[in-house]
Order: structure tokens, then C-alpha cells, then sequence
């Protein structure tokens, strides 16, 4: 490797990596918080290595610990450094990523409904809007039994975790898009001059408002994980009685994290079989993909895909 090139590789990890040096008690908490991540085989010098997702973490044997700046690594730290206050000082405070630290006051409502996406920002597979209707004794089942910001948990995790969603008999609406019907979808709202945050606030306004239809009460609180605030209104077209908020990180609260959840379990399940479908695998580059399939397995409009299609 020439010289130029490790520069680029230096300036390149300095932008999108970070560390923090852990005491003790705090590698214990981050070794129980990340033992059910995917782990790598760690190298010379390296405690732990984990990539699972957009988490990223090497935990070096001096204590140093070296992580991804995405919100999947910053909420898990949030846990363990809250203590010290370090994304206080990082401009990450708990006001904004702790899931336990909600701004608004959800008992005065009959019903809280907590609405979410996944699988927008990847070109492999569906697009998933999920939106659940909590009573606030539902809220509390739903803590007690694990539920929480989905970035903190693994794959596995998600998937134990919606089996006792599912026993808890929460009410919920799933819209499910494969790969072909996207990209349908997509054509149709471009052909509109409308872009991919219309055609969210759009799913998103379906899912809300089937769970509305099925509550005889305008006693309902709805947030939403915010996107982009003046299309989503465009489609709320809501009872105004109705109380609707949009919350950046609105993972913190638990009917929106309770969505995700069940999003990430329906896109993993989706994306299995598509894979078993037309056998192929996430890993699989653009270019291997056959071009008679690809508009069933990819979200044509990414750049990355266009040439192959």
C-alpha cells in the first residue's frame, strides 16, 4: 500500500469512527448489552469485534473501545456512559436517543399509536410501515417484557422479541412491499412529481388510519418518527381531535419502538423468502444479479442498481 493510499484510509476511519475508553464496570455493561450481536474473530490486541448491522464496535484489551458514529452504536453507549454524561458532552444527549426518557406525557390518553418504517434506505428487499395501537397498560407489558429502541437489539432479538409482541395480542396494521410492488409504487408517485418521503407519509397515513377506524375514541395519541414534517401532513388527513406529533429518534418511545420491531421482524421475514424465491442472498452485488429478477429483489431507483436494469 502506497503512501497516498493509507493517508485516504486514516482520514477516511478519523470521519466515521470514534472512541471512548471504558472502566471496568462499563466493559462488563457493554459485554452483556452486545452478547447477542454478531461477533467477529478479533485481532491482534482486540478484546471484541462486532459488526451486526450498522453497529460497529472493537473493544481493545487497554479498554479502548472504538465504534461506528451511526445511532445504533450511540444508543447502546447511551446506556452504558449515561453515568458520566459522554453524549452530553458528544452532542448526544439522553434527551434525545434515551428510550425511557419520554418528552410527553402519554397516561392522559386512552390509546397511543406508534408508527414506523424499515428497509428505505436499502436497495435489497421490501419496504415495511408498521403501525401498533397501545393502551397505556400495554405499555407497560411491553417494557416488561424487553421491548425497546430495535438499533440496541440483534436479529435474534428482534425475532424473540415479536413472538411475545404476538402473546400480548397488540393491535397492530403491516404493510409489507416487496421489491416489485415498491418499485410500482414508486414509479407511480414520481410519474406524480412526488418523491420517496410522499410515498412514506402515504404508507404511513394507511397503517394509521386502518388502526383509527378500528378505535371507537378520538382519546388517541399518534407519533410518528419523523421524516419530513410538511409531506407527512399532506396526507394526515386525521380527525383534528386527534393529537399527532412527529418525533425525531421517536424509537424512545415504546409504541413507536414496539412498530419497528415488528417492521424489522416482517422485513427479515420477507427478505427470507425472497432469497429462498430466486436464491440468492443479501451479499449478492447488483451486477450478479439476473436482470429478468432484479426489479423483484431491488428498489430499481437506487443508483446503484440503474445500470442493471
Amino acid at each position: 500500500m502506497n503512501n497516498n493510499v493509507s493517508l485516504f484510509l486514516i482520514i477516511f476511519s478519523s470521519v466515521y469512527m470514534k472512541s471512548v475508553k471504558l472502566s471496568n464496570s462499563e466493559i462488563k455493561s457493554f459485554m452483556e448489552k452486545t452478547s447477542t450481536f454478531h461477533h467477529l474473530n478479533p485481532k491482534q490486541y482486540e478484546s471484541i469485534r462486532i459488526k451486526d448491522g450498522d453497529v460497529f464496535f472493537v473493544l481493545y484489551n487497554s479498554g479502548k473501545l472504538v465504534y461506528n458514529d451511526t445511532r445504533g452504536c450511540l444508543s447502546i453507549l447511551d446506556d452504558i456512559l449515561e453515568k458520566r454524561d459522554y453524549f452530553k458532552e458528544n452532542s448526544f444527549g439522553k434527551n434525545e436517543n434515551s428510550i425511557y426518557n419520554n418528552t410527553i406525557s402519554m397516561k392522559k390518553y386512552q390509546y397511543i399509536i406508534g408508527s414506523d418504517e424499515t428497509g428505505k434506505g436499502e436497495w435489497y428487499g421490501p419496504l415495511v410501515v408498521c403501525a401498533v395501537c397501545t393502551s397505556n397498560d400495554d405499555i407497560l407489558k411491553l417494557k416488561s417484557i424487553g421491548v425497546k429502541d430495535s438499533k440496541k437489539l440483534s436479529t435474534k432479538e428482534i425475532f424473540s422479541l415479536y413472538e411475545k409482541i404476538e402473546k400480548l395480542n397488540i393491535t397492530y396494521e403491516v404493510i409489507v412491499l416487496k421489491p416489485f410492488s415498491y418499485n410500482k409504487l414508486y414509479t407511480k408517485f414520481t410519474n406524480e412529481n412526488k418523491n420517496l418521503n410522499h410515498l412514506l407519509a402515504h404508507l404511513h397515513y394507511k397503517v394509521i388510519n386502518q388502526l383509527l377506524t378500528k378505535i371507537n375514541t378520538t382519546d388517541v395519541l399518534v407519533i410518528i418518527d419523523k421524516f419530513d414534517y410538511k409531506k407527512m401532513n399532506q396526507y394526515l388527513d386525521i380527525n383534528p381531535k386527534i393529537d399527532v406529533i412527529q418525533e425525531t429518534n421517536g424509537e424512545k418511545y415504546i409504541p413507536v419502538a414496539t412498530s419497528s420491531i415488528i417492521a424489522k421482524y416482517y422485513y427479515e421475514k420477507t427478505l427470507k423468502e425472497i432469497e429462498e424465491r430466486y436464491n440468492i442472498n443479501r451479499k449478492i452485488k447488483p451486477k450478479n444479479i439476473e436482470k429478468d429478477i432484479i426489479d423483484k429483489v431491488a428498489k430499481t431507483h437506487f443508483k446503484n442498481i440503474k445500470p442493471y436494469t
